[in-house]
């Protein structure tokens, strides 16, 4: 027996509803061809308002009395809604038997929790909230527009998806106990989500390592967790052609790759003054190893243990010893186990606070330990950017970069890429993998990094990289020195006009200390040297050694006189005036006066160094105030050049000296045995002279001044240690370490910490450390000390770096057109320039050039006044930290879940779903209508064209006329009536005139390639010229071959009613009494078998009980009759055994097990109501279930 054309049919499910227990088994009933709702409800005015999803399960049926195969059984949908606001999927999951939960489930998969976001919550966040709060490290990702994370305690959780970010830095202060305060900076995050909370999310308080393990309340803090895209469920469903297509194309377009699954709204989210020349954190050695010994504390937590290294740690530098074991860093943060006792489970470092957290299963454990560390900071260096622009030609998984031309800094490089619309990235460990949404590897030796990437990248995006060069000069170790400490206390007497000679400075430093005056502002004596001003009272002071208690100050003072004058200065520099009111008191007197040095910064501008030109000199200015005392002896203090005569007060003064002005160049510098080069800065002190301001303020006493004595006491005075003379660089901060007369300093925050204690972190506060002047002050320190200070650690930072072209993205896209403003400051001039970008993201004003593209939200820029001119010439420097811009990113907001019956949150942030995979299997078809108003019964109509993959006739409205009443020759395209008409469908409906014929061509292939464009590959060529609009591309639902069977037949001993076995091995003995399923095989057909495990349950030797796993006892036998028990859906039998293959021996408690296979293949179909005015009051689509059978 056949199967024939009729006997194929799309069944409905138990429930067509949209309650969680909608769809289940497939029923008997079938979905009547042209019915009105014959699956899918009216729209209502509400579902048009707020939008609708509605799904129902139903099955592809082969309904014929025999267990023949459907060959390659599949569905599509043949025919789209009419309106423009209705959309249709399908999608699988393979369950018989599963309901609409379910398949919500499977929807909702699209994403899945992953790794710990690298945010924490900020305090409490309360149910009904709409944004978080949430801190992060600076050296942190910040999370983008888009983004899906997971909140979880241990009662609940729930996908939160991001639809603002606003992120600041912030400082806290924290409290180790006994009064040792620390103030630390996060990144404070307030994130705006799509979906109110609707539970309580317990926030840890701010701490250097992030936040702490419980709230304020004493709630365990909650989880937030990424999320990562699982996409389980796969879509199905029909585009329209875009362009017209030609015989023996292997590729077309059509005009989307994508389908509306979630109703959802347009919301924009403004981005404002966001860096655009971004620049990366990078922890690095900021000294030589060091070895410290630990005292390991009890945690907070069960099982955990604490201890400190007081310093921040460079990764991959720790080796830590404690209760007989021994660890080392992985560079990820993590610890592993060398060697030793294994005792501890985990362990991590904070590399940033130098926490060391030791976990183990049972009690934390105390004690002593050591560790040997190289001390590191988080250094900031410049950014390079550069990106692959992927094109239809270059398009693939794996990529490759050759970055010989400067070589990425360990753990700096960042790779970005968009696929499907969406951006992904890959970022660099630092031990040459990277890891993220694919995998890859850099060599830091020549620079050549390889990608491999998830997901095939959308053409006319581009990969985004960026990175920190190995070879950026900007950070350098200063460690290893050992300085005389020059004990400097300033002090400016409370009055000016002091008397030359009459100053004498007193303390104590075990012995009794003096200083005096010799007239000329020269301080000398048992307490050190200094010098002092005497019209204004400033007093510098080498001391010798530290005082003890307060310094006492001795003096005289007398009344000033104080005129501007203007002057000009020759080409030495040299000026000549004549001061106002002389004769003057030798000692007394003062200048002030400006003067203007250039300033150079180095430019970066890879095309123009790999081109072998020259890079162009960039200059600034910046004011200098200098001064000039009087020595007492007709000269001027401080070596400067000059004269004075007290009595008629003409002067000569050089007012313009000459300085070191910096001049950068690069050269390329061999790095690795391969031949890699890098391009390398030259620094070139040129002397350069100052240029003078014109104007000299002038302060003095006139010689017959009376004075009167005075005196002025200082409490132990601040000394300020000069850590690095002759280095002109400021001091990165959290990278210093220097011992001192026994003691060992760190510096936070700019404040100067003493003998910090592993065991809490904490110190004693005693100064301030002032980074740009590379000094330290301490307020707090012993009497008498005057030892060498050294210094462990500590890092420089260079400043200045500036660029002439840049490339970044937004974090988030689309953007909405001509929405980007732009301010950059350029570094020649410290002009502030801007610009906006015009509707199709051109930027062409003033010194800024280049485009955004708004569909990925890649800017890609160059500063320069000639766009035409390639040379480098007409390049203008910027400042990359200074790059900002303002955007508006356009984001899908999915409607509430209440009203979806779906968590929009879990599905893709546009509500749209790809419905085209490569190796998806699909269908590109063609249907053109004959209209025959009259047909004519034994008459044949040809049709326009021949070999058809399918002929129907149907009515105006739709419905389909009966198979009987007409035969089609699909070879010769020809349709003849039967004699006689009847004019009725399958189930004896009247079918109306006129008919119309509709035939289809259709070509089936595999899809080879997706594109975000709409472009598809096909395995094999088009045998046809199709045309657009008209010709539809429908990817296949695939259930294989269609066929009901018994099968996994087995006999068990014992059967256990209260734990029955539906496995499919037995359990225990199998019986000695078999059935003969050789001479009598098992019956079954394709219209009444199920997807089903069975157990016959001997109640008896001759007796037995038929289950089901899902339908419990249907029925009873014996071995005597043949078994048929009936599927009251079909009127068939579930499967039939005949008597005559039972053999003897049975006994109460055997049983025999065994599966059935159904010919039903299950399938979901989604549709979609977008909110708004409807185009069509009666809608149809057409699904089609397909397959090959004799």
């Amino acid at each position: 027996m056949a199967i024939n054309r009729t006997d194929v049919k799309l069944l409905k499910s138990q429930r067509l509803t949209d309650e969680d227990d909608g769809g289940g088994r497939a029923t008997g009933a079938a979905v009547i061809d042209g019915e009105v709702n014959n699956l899918f409800p009216d729209i209502s005015r509400m579902d048009r308002t707020t939008g609708r999803i509605n799904l129902r399960k139903v099955f592809a049926g082969v309904m014929t009395s025999n267990s023949d195969a459907y060959l390659g059984t599949h569905g599509i949908v043949t025919q789209p809604p009419a309106d423009q606001r209705v959309s249709v999927l399908l999608f699988n999951t393979g369950s018989q038997t599963d309901v609409r939960a379910n398949a919500r489930d499977a929807i909702e998969s699209y994403v899945a929790a992953a790794s710990a976001a690298q945010f924490d919550l900020l305090g409490t966040q309360l149910a009904g909230q709409r944004a978080i709060a949430c801190v992060q490290r600076e050296d942190r990702r910040v999370p983008e527009v888009g983004d899906v994370f997971q909140l979880v305690t241990a009662s609940h959780q729930q996908y939160v998806r991001l639809s603002g970010v606003e992120s600041r830095l912030e400082q806290f202060t924290f409290d180790y106990g006994n009064g040792n305060f620390v103030n630390f900076t996060l990144r404070r995050l307030d994130l705006s989500i799509t979906a109110p909370l609707l539970n309580e999310f317990p926030g840890g308080q701010p701490s250097p390592a992030g936040t702490s393990s419980t709230s304020l309340d004493g709630k365990t803090k909650a989880r937030v967790l990424s999320t990562q895209i699982a996409d389980a469920a796969r879509y199905y469903g029909i585009s329209p052609l875009a362009e017209a297509v030609a015989q023996g194309a292997l590729s077309l377009k059509v005009k989307s790759v994508y389908s509306q699954l979630v109703p959802s709204t347009t919301k924009e989210s403004p981005l404002v003054d966001v860096l655009g020349g971004y620049q990366r954190q990078v922890y690095i050695a900021a000294g030589p190893a060091r070895n410290i010994s630990l005292t390991v504390a009890a945690g907070a937590v069960v099982g955990e243990s604490h201890t400190f290294l007081g310093t921040g740690c460079a990764p991959g530098s720790l080796t830590l010893t404690f209760n007989g074991g021994t660890y080392a860093d992985d560079s990820k943060g993590g610890l592993r186990f060398v060697s030793g006792s294994n005792w501890m489970s985990s362990g991590r470092v904070d590399y940033q606070t130098g926490e060391l957290t030791l976990i183990r299963t049972g009690s934390s454990l105390t004690g002593s330990g050591s560790a040997t560390y190289s001390p590191g900071a988080a250094a900031t260096g410049e950014t390079i950017t550069g990106e692959i622009e992927v094109t239809l030609g270059n398009r693939g998984y794996v990529y490759t970069l050759n970055l010989s031309s400067a070589v990425p800094r360990p753990g700096t490089l960042s790779v970005s890429f968009m696929a499907l619309g969406k951006w992904y990235e890959l970022r660099d460990t630092g031990d040459g993998l990277l890891v993220g949404e694919g995998a890859g590897t850099v060599s830091f030796a020549t620079g050549s990094v390889s990608l491999t990437l998830n997901a095939l990248p959308d053409v006319g995006s581009a990969l985004i990289y960026s990175y920190i060069s190995a070879a950026d000069n900007a950070i350098v170790q200063r460690a290893g020195g050992s300085v005389t400490p020059v004990l400097e206390v300033r002090h400016t007497l409370p009055e000016g006009g002091v008397l030359p000679g009459s100053v004498s400075i007193s303390f104590t430093a075990g012995t009794p200390r003096t200083l005096t005056d010799n007239g000329q502002g020269v301080l000398s004596g048992t307490g050190g040297s200094g010098t002092i001003a005497y019209a204004t009272g400033e007093v510098v002071m080498l001391l010798s050694a530290t005082p003890a208690s307060g310094i006492v100050y001795s003096y005289e003072v007398g009344t000033t006189l104080s005129s501007p004058i203007n002057v000009s200065s020759d080409g030495s520099g040299m000026a000549s005036f004549t001061l106002p009111g002389a004769p003057f008191k030798p000692g007394s007197v003062r200048v002030d006066w400006l003067t203007t040095q250039r300033q150079a910064a180095p430019a970066v501008n890879w095309s123009v160094i790999e081109s072998g030109s020259s890079l162009p000199v960039y200059d600034g200015q910046r004011d200098i105030a200098q001064a000039a005392n009087d020595n007492g002896a007709g000269g001027w203090q401080g070596g400067r050049v000059g004269t004075i005569n007290y009595t008629t007060g003409a002067c000569t003064l050089q007012v313009a000296q000459l300085y070191d002005y910096k001049e950068h160049t690069y050269t390329r510098v061999r790095t690795s045995a391969f031949g890699a080069t890098e391009p390398v800065l030259v620094t070139t002190n040129v002397p350069t002279r100052e240029q003078f301001g014109g104007t000299l303020t002038v302060t003095a006493q006139a010689a017959s001044v009376s004075a009167t004595p005075q005196t002025s006491s200082q409490a132990q005075p601040p000394i300020t240690v000069n850590l690095l003379p002759g280095v002109a660089e400021a001091i990165v901060p959290g990278s210093l370490l220097f011992s001192w007369n026994g003691s060992v300093y760190c510096d936070r925050s700019g404040i100067l910490y003493r003998d910090v204690a592993t065991n809490t972190n904490g110190g004693v506060a005693v100064g301030t450390v002032n980074y740009a002047a590379r000094t330290a002050t301490l307020s707090s320190y012993g009497g008498n000390a005057s030892g060498a200070v050294s210094v462990l650690a500590c890092l420089t930072a260079a400043v200045g770096f500036s660029v002439t072209s840049v490339t970044f993205r937004t974090p988030g896209a689309p953007l909405r057109a001509g929405s980007m403003q732009l301010t950059v400051v350029r570094t020649d001039t410290a002009e502030v320039v801007t610009a906006s970008a015009g509707l199709n993201g051109d930027f062409a004003s003033g010194i800024i050039h280049g485009r955004v593209d708004a569909s990925t939200g890649i800017a890609r820029l160059v500063f320069t006044s000639d766009p035409d001119d390639d040379t480098g010439a007409s390049d203008v420097p910027v400042i990359p930290l200074l790059l900002r811009y303002n955007a508006v990113v356009q984001t899908r907001l999915p409607l509430d879940a209440r009203l979806l019956g779906l968590d929009p949150v879990r599905l893709p942030s546009d509500g749209r779903v790809p419905i085209y995979r490569d190796g998806d299997v699909m269908v590109i078809h063609h249907t053109a209508e004959t209209a025959v108003a009259s047909p004519v019964p034994g008459g044949t109509v040809s049709l326009a064209r021949q070999q058809q993959q399918d002929i129907e006739v149907v009515d105006g409205s739709g419905v389909v006329l009966r198979a009987a009443s007409f035969t089609a020759d699909r070879v010769l395209g020809t349709v003849t009536w039967a004699n006689p008409l009847v004019m009725q469908d399958e189930e004896g409906n009247p079918v109306g005139l006129p008919l119309i014929i509709r035939d289809r061509v259709e070509h089936m292939t595999l899809c080879t390639e997706v594109q975000i464009t709409g472009l598809l590959g096909l395995s094999s060529p088009l045998p046809w010229d199709l045309p657009a609009d008209e010709t539809q591309v429908s990817s296949a639902v695939a259930w294989g071959d269609l066929q009901a069977r018994v099968h996994n037949w087995f006999t068990q001993q014992t059967w256990s009613q209260g734990a029955p076995n539906w496995t499919d091995a037995p359990i225990g003995n199998t019986t000695t009494a078999q059935y003969n399923s050789l001479t009598y095989p098992q019956l079954i057909t394709n219209a009444g078998g199920i997807d089903g495990r069975w157990a016959l349950v001997f109640t008896s030797s001759t007796a037995f009980q038929v289950v089901e796993e899902k339908l419990g006892v249907i029925s009873t036998g014996t071995i005597s009759s043949d078994c048929s028990p009936v599927n009251a859906l079909t009127g068939e039998p579930y499967f039939t055994i005949r008597f005559q293959g039972w053999g003897s021996g049975w006994a109460a408690g055997n049983a025999v097990r065994f599966n059935t296979d159904s010919a039903l293949g299950p399938m979901w179909v989604i549709r979609t109501v977008i909110s708004g005015q409807g185009t069509v009051d009666d809608d149809k689509f057409e699904l089609q279930i397909r397959g090959d059978a004799d």
